[in-house]
């Protein structure tokens, strides 16, 4: 068998392996946005930006900006180590979000470590609020995903939608682990 090379066509990040993942490593994404490396192509360019698109897209890289900093904040202050192994990738998919939205608004990714947001030290209040900022982001996803004209943001906001509803079933499967 040999290692293969694929390329994720939301956040553009390679993956090196036996077999192509059910989701990207990186940012989430399902694996139908997961292609050979020599099929990707940037994705990026090419196209100007609407209002409308240009505005849902900053108030997106706050929110992931946002939920990033909280995950960061949960995993360091979580009692469980599967709860803290969760937050702390989170934080990371949340983080490659906001890279993403980064390369569409064509701005430099802010330092989202310098980003400071309350949590709890309970790991159920914790879930708790990762699911209504989970619910919340895929429900504004799922209006900037019908509100885009560009093809490309309407592609980046729906597999937005998708992955965050993966995120809120984890925080599902995790508050039924520890209140059973």
């Amino acid at each position: 068998m040999k290692m293969k090379i694929y390329r994720c066509l939301i956040c553009g990040d390679t993956y090196v392996g036996y077999e192509k993942p059910l989701n990207c490593p990186f940012c989430g994404a399902h694996e139908e946005y997961l292609v050979d490396g020599s099929e990707w192509e940037d994705r990026n360019t090419g196209f100007e930006l609407t209002d409308v698109s240009k505005k849902n897209l900053e108030k997106a890289l706050e929110i992931e900006i946002s939920n990033s900093a909280f995950y960061r904040c949960a995993a360091d202050k979580a009692q469980d180590k599967v709860v803290q192994g969760m937050f702390k990738a989170l934080s990371k998919i949340e983080a490659e979000h906001a890279s993403t939205i980064c390369k569409l608004l064509r701005i430099p990714k802010p330092d989202i470590t310098a980003v400071e947001v309350h949590c709890s030290k309970n790991d159920l209040e914790n879930l708790k609020e990762s699911s209504e900022r989970e619910t919340r982001a895929s429900n504004f996803y799922a209006k900037a995903a019908e509100e885009a004209t560009e093809p490309r943001i309407k592609e980046v906001f729906s597999a937005l939608v998708e992955i965050e509803k993966d995120h809120l079933d984890l925080d599902h499967q995790q508050i039924e682990r520890l209140s059973s």
